[in-house]
């Protein structure tokens, strides 16, 4: 039987509790995406059978819908940096080396992580700004959907961290930073 030292048995545990923790978090804002967007479609055929058949507009089913498409986009933009699907360009960056990919996925990956510091901590404030104010059409404050913006920035860091992390540790990790289509 082979003995590693206690240390290296304690890195192994932190990158298993952060990738369960990261695919935990990837799964509940899948879930939640795909709530917002059911919610969002019976809203919006509500509103048109209300307007179509019978002949009358439904004053939130305008607003109500937008406020969710932004909860998603939030969302799934966070989702999207964990699995890296947002746009690049990785011709030049899979021709290069190994150890390059590497070093350069760790700078994208806290760049990003530095991005949605700025959206969490700017999302913040504007929810402490503008949160108290009244939507449009509807007698509620936007405390509810404003927090989109710190909950998303926030999970883009989670998200930046796990993609740093992997970078530095895992040995296959720079093939993934960069995966192609072909």
């Amino acid at each position: 039987m082979i003995r590693r030292p206690s240390y290296i048995g304690g890195a192994v545990n932190f990158l298993d509790g952060l990738d369960r923790f990261a695919n935990l978090l990837v799964t509940i804002v899948r879930w939640v995406c795909i709530v917002l967007a059911s919610a969002l479609f019976l809203i919006i055929v509500v509103a048109i059978v209300a307007r179509y058949g019978f002949g009358q507009a439904v004053s939130w089913t305008e607003e109500v819908p937008r406020y969710l498409l932004i909860w998603i986009s939030f969302l799934a933009a966070a989702v999207g940096v964990m699995q890296r699907d947002h746009v690049g360009f990785d011709v030049l960056f899979n021709a290069l080396p190994k150890p390059i990919r590497r070093a350069l996925g760790v700078t994208l990956s806290a760049m990003i992580f530095g991005f949605g510091w700025i959206v969490f901590r700017y999302g913040i404030t504007f929810v402490q700004d503008f949160g108290s104010d009244l939507m449009e059409t509807i007698p509620y404050t936007n405390y509810w959907y404003y927090p989109a913006m710190p909950i998303s920035g926030f999970l883009i860091m989670v998200f930046a961290f796990k993609l740093i992390v992997d970078e530095i540790v895992r040995p296959e990790a720079a093939a993934i930073t960069g995966t192609s289509v072909d």
